[in-house]
């Protein structure tokens, strides 16, 4: 299966540069201990040079990852992936059905009442959560999925890049008819 490549660039890129403050100290306190010396410097430079091979790791499985849960649902798989805010529309998804699938579902909390539906979706099994609303358009018969980050859900950590992508896709799946949940 092929990846998206600005989707896996992306979050390679992110995912380095996010370590970047991690690997200060350790350079810093070998320098302090051991002074300017070969054996330093070669401590210093193996760190990055680890993160650097380890990015793009992290960056396939993570992207491998955010193409398996968008899979059969119709949502496009791009380097936006990574964006704080989310939205996708559905067609010929009522609010009703909207409301009762959400409330039944197990990751959905504080599913609120009329259009739009407010609600919060937790898209791991910690208390991190994403903020999202429902709005149903009864002239065109669209309804609108849009999630964004909430609650504990900092996205600029290598654990949650994509985390607000896999909600709305983890959102999609249960309140789409005929989708696999």
């Amino acid at each position: 299966m092929a990846y998206p490549r600005r989707l896996f660039l992306r979050l390679s890129l992110r995912t380095f540069t996010d370590s970047v403050p991690a690997m200060v100290p350790p350079c810093v306190f070998a320098f302090v201990d051991d002074g300017l010396a070969w054996s330093t410097l070669r401590e210093v430079t193996a760190i990055p040079v680890a993160l650097a091979l380890l990015s793009p790791l992290w960056a396939a499985w993570r992207t491998r990852a955010l193409v398996r849960a968008a899979r059969g649902l119709g949502i496009p798989v791009s380097e936006n992936a990574l964006d704080r805010t989310q939205t996708h529309t559905l067609t010929g998804v009522p609010l009703s059905l909207v409301r009762t699938e959400l409330g039944a579902a197990r990751r959905a909390s504080g599913v609120g009442d009329g259009n739009p539906v407010g609600f919060s979706w937790r898209p791991f099994r910690g208390k991190a959560s994403a903020d999202g609303s429902v709005t149903y358009e009864e002239a065109s018969g669209e309804t609108r999925v849009e999630l964004r980050a909430g609650k504990g859900l900092k996205t600029d950590t290598a654990v949650f890049h994509g985390a607000v992508f896999l909600a709305l896709c983890q959102t999609v799946r249960t309140i789409e008819p005929g989708s696999t949940k």
